[in-house]
C-alpha cells in the first residue's frame, strides 16, 4: 500500500490540529513516564540516594536512550516516517531493537544484583512490550497509553492505593490526546491500556 493512501496517515491528516493534545502527548512520552517510574521505584527501594541514581541512569540507558538513538537513525535513513512511528508496518524494526535493548538492560540488572523492585519494573516493561509488539503486527496498539497504563499501576502499587485518584486522570488524558491528534483510534488506545496495565499488575508484584 502506498504511504499516501495509508489509513494511519489518512487518520492523522484528517485530525484537526490541537496544541493541547500535542502538548499532552509530548509530556506523556513513553520515555518520560519510564524515567519517572524508574526514579520512584529506585528511590523507594534503595537506602542510598546515590545508588538509586546509579540504577536510574543504567536502566534509562537501555530502556530509553539506546532505543531512542536507534529510532533517530532509522528516521534519518528513511526507514521510519517519524518518531511516533505513525505507520504501523514501520514499527517492526524499532520495536525489535527496543526489546533487545530492554532485555539486555534487564540481564545487566540481574547480574549486578539490582534491587528487586527495579528488576521487577524492567521485567514488567518487557512483559508489556512483547505482546504490544506482537499485536502491532496486525493492530496499531498505543504504546503511549500502554506505558501510561503500566506507570499508573506501578505507582499505585509502590506509593499506595490513593494514587489511583492521580494516575487515572493521567491515563485518560493521554488516551484522549492520542485519539484527538489522530495518532490512534479508541480501540487502539484501549488495547494499549489493557496490555500495559495487565503486564504491570501481574509481573511487578510477582517479582518485586
Amino acid at each position: 500500500m502506498a504511504l499516501d493512501a495509508h489509513p494511519d496517515l489518512a487518520r492523522l491528516e484528517g485530525a484537526r490540529p490541537s496544541r493541547v493534545a500535542d502538548a499532552v502527548s509530548a509530556v506523556g512520552e513513553p520515555g518520560h513516564l519510564v524515567i519517572l517510574t524508574l526514579v520512584v521505584v529506585s528511590v523507594t527501594s534503595t537506602a542510598c540516594l546515590l545508588s538509586a541514581l546509579g540504577w536510574v541512569v543504567l536502566t534509562t540507558v537501555f530502556c530509553v536512550g539506546l532505543p531512542s538513538i536507534a529510532l533517530r537513525i532509522l528516521i534519518a535513513r528513511g526507514l521510519v516516517l517519524d518518531r511516533h512511528v505513525v505507520v504501523r508496518e514501520q514499527r517492526t524494526v524499532p520495536l525489535l531493537v527496543a526489546l533487545a535493548s530492554v532485555a539486555t538492560g534487564l540481564g545487566l540488572l540481574v547480574l549486578l544484583s539490582a534491587p528487586r523492585p527495579v528488576v521487577a519494573l524492567v521485567a514488567a516493561m518487557l512483559a508489556g512490550a512483547i505482546p504490544m509488539s506482537v499485536v502491532s503486527r496486525w493492530y496499531k496498539a498505543s504504546f503511549h497509553v500502554g506505558v501510561a497504563g503500566g506507570t499508573a499501576v506501578i505507582l499505585v502499587l509502590v506509593l499506595g492505593p490513593w494514587w489511583v485518584a492521580v494516575v487515572t486522570p493521567l491515563l485518560l488524558v493521554v488516551g484522549w490526546a492520542r485519539v484527538r491528534a489522530g495518532r490512534h483510534t479508541v480501540g487502539q488506545v484501549l488495547v494499549g491500556a489493557g496490555l500495559g496495565c495487565a503486564a504491570a499488575a501481574v509481573v511487578f508484584p510477582w517479582l518485586a
